[in-house]
């Protein structure tokens, strides 16, 4: 995005201006932390925050330009960062109105990489981003990311004094039995328990004391409730059940640990997977005379639920929680992912946090390890036309969410309701303006990011349209940067449109009336946006160094006139860089 994108987008989570007259400004280095350690952003130095209502910034500039970026690269290469990820590439001059500004564009760093921090202390110098801005990592946080840097996997470690009296042996049994049935000849039947489990991955031995002790893996998966807990104080399970719920009841069912189970990974996952299964809206398919109850949406859940287990941060704050709704259903696992939602959904990549718990679902018949599960899970639900799968980071709760919604995408089902609110209005929109309508409505509100899932447009050109349409009235807007989402507006008043367009209509019967009075009439424009008009009619076009000097306003107010007009439908935009004028449409 350009600067003055940035700057009508105003601060964010992935979004940071400073105000760096003729220095590097000392609290540039936390935010760059925050920015890697969390989803990447852009840092813009040169603008200033300011306390006017209409222009919240304003471009100051940069002095010194050359000695700046000179001591910025010499800081970031020494010693007050631990890594530097940024190229050249990422770092940008542009000269705005006769002034300088520098934009860095920070990259979310790779889980290898994490934790970036200062002044070589991670405990004390390791930042992530949120909505207010840069907050220090606590202990448990900074923890977490150097688990995760390992490729090994957390999950191998050997966990010394832990043995077979920590495992529930009925448990290891039942597995034992599954793994019979779905692999049949396989060599390791005849082994013993523990033998079984080393070659599992469950149990491992202490090449220096020849002991064998038991792994994180075996531990989470097989283990007693109590000796869980003794190791992981945080470990929390919970499947709610809230069909046909309301405020008197909260929810149908509810299986937690009470102390009435051996609450391990295995037991939850085969008692709560039934329970998922039940009741699935879709048809059943024969084979002969033989019903196929295994479908690719019951395949879908299983696969779904595999995926909350084996990506599970087990050592920090969090429960691994599954809501079963009657339209959806709801996957939460603590930690957040290793590599970006995006690359996710691309498919073909699979960072694991718990590879050994991940390869002990597999051996039985469930999860992938390609990264092919979360395309089947796509593929499933697409097959059925229901609502894209919504895959979602919370660095603030610091948990993944991945929603299935069992509700057709098909335009047809809504269309009667989005007619009710939106009448003729309707008839005007593109395809991509009818899909953001469509996930609005049906899943009660939309974002960028998910329409990215639901299109194959560029962000840059999502923000566009939902702007568009917010300045339309087709849609209203709440919160601020990425957290902004949008909903249906239901008090859209297409007659009020279409009656002020009909009295222009009327108006122009035996008249020379054209597009500029329909648009002066017919649509809501500031006295900013009117004057820009009255120019480009007057001059026959206009421009932003024109605006600015006609009306004494500042560029970045101009160029954000003259884009909501573009997004009205009064004017366009010809020309490329400084050769940019704006004219009526109709020209």
């Amino acid at each position: 995005m350009d600067i003055f994108e940035l700057i009508e987008i105003g601060e964010n989570s992935e979004i940071e201006f400073k105000k760096a007259k003729n220095s590097v400004p000392k609290d540039l280095w936390e935010t760059y932390s925050a920015m890697a350690n969390t989803n990447g952003g852009t840092i813009v130095l040169g603008i200033e925050e300011r306390f006017d209502k209409d222009e919240r910034f304003d471009i100051s500039g940069v002095e010194s330009v050359e000695k700046m970026l000179k001591d910025f690269w010499s800081t970031i290469n020494g010693n007050k960062v631990n890594k530097n990820i940024l190229m050249e590439e990422n770092v940008e001059v542009i000269n705005i109105n006769h002034k300088k500004v520098i934009k860095i564009e920070v990259p979310r760093a790779s889980y290898i990489d994490k934790p970036i921090y200062l002044n070589n202390n991670p405990y004390n110098g390791t930042y992530k981003r949120n909505y207010e801005g840069d907050y220090k990592c606590s202990q448990d946080e900074v923890n977490a990311m150097f688990r995760d840097a390992s490729e090994k996997g957390f999950d191998s470690s050997i966990l010394e004094y832990y043995d077979m009296d920590d495992l529930d042996m009925p448990t290891v049994n039942r597995y034992r039995n599954r793994f019979s049935v779905i692999n049949l000849n396989h060599a390791w039947h005849n082994l013993s328990d523990e033998e079984f489990l080393i070659q599992l991955g469950a149990m491992d031995k202490d090449r220096k004391t020849k002991k064998v002790w038991l792994t994180v893996a075996g531990l989470l998966m097989f283990g007693k409730s109590v000796s869980i807990r003794s190791y992981f104080p945080y470990f929390d399970l919970d499947y709610l059940k809230m069909v046909d719920v309301d405020e008197d009841l909260r929810y149908n069912e509810r299986f937690t640990i009470d102390g009435r189970w051996e609450s391990n990974l295995f037991n939850f996952f085969t008692i709560v997977i039934n329970k998922l299964s039940e009741d699935i809206p879709i048809p059943f398919k024969l084979n002969g005379i033989t019903r196929i109850d295994d479908t690719p949406v019951h395949r879908a859940i299983r696969e779904a639920f595999v995926n909350a287990i084996v990506h599970g941060d087990y050592s920090v704050q969090g429960t691994l929680r599954i809501k079963k709704f009657k339209d959806r259903f709801e996957f939460y696992n603590p930690g957040c992912l290793k590599i970006p939602v995006a690359d996710i959904y691309k498919g073909g990549t699979s960072k694991c946090r718990n590879p050994f718990i991940q390869k002990m679902f597999r051996m039985i018949g469930f999860g992938e390890n390609i990264g092919s599960g979360f395309f089947k899970i796509l593929k499933a639900w697409k097959e059925q036309q229901w609502a894209v799968p919504i895959l979602e980071e919370n660095f603030a709760t610091n948990e993944v969410v991945l929603k299935l919604n069992m509700i057709s995408l098909v335009p047809e089902v809504y269309m009667g309701k989005l007619k009710e609110i939106y009448g003729n209005s309707l008839d005007l929109l593109n395809a991509d303006e009818i899909k953001i309508l469509v996930t609005a409505i049906t899943e009660d509100e939309v974002t960028n990011a998910r329409m990215q899932c639901v299109t194959d447009l560029h962000p840059n050109d999502i923000t566009e349209m939902l702007r568009s349409m917010v300045n339309r009235g087709l849609l209203i807007e709440e919160g601020f940067g990425r957290g902004k989402k949008y909903m249906i507006n239901e008090e859209f008043s297409c007659e009020e449109s279409d009656s002020s367009l009909d009295v222009v209509e009327d108006e122009s019967k035996g008249k020379d009336v054209d597009n500029y009075e329909i648009i002066l009439v017919n649509s809501k424009l500031n006295d900013v946006e009117r004057d820009i008009l009255n120019i480009i009619k007057c001059k026959g076009f206009t421009t932003t160094k024109i605006n600015t000097e006609s009306l004494e306003i500042s560029q970045y107010k101009s160029i954000r006139c003259c884009n909501n007009l573009i997004e009205k439908g009064a004017i366009k935009k010809e020309g490329k860089g400084r050769n940019v004028k704006y004219v009526l449409v109709n020209q």
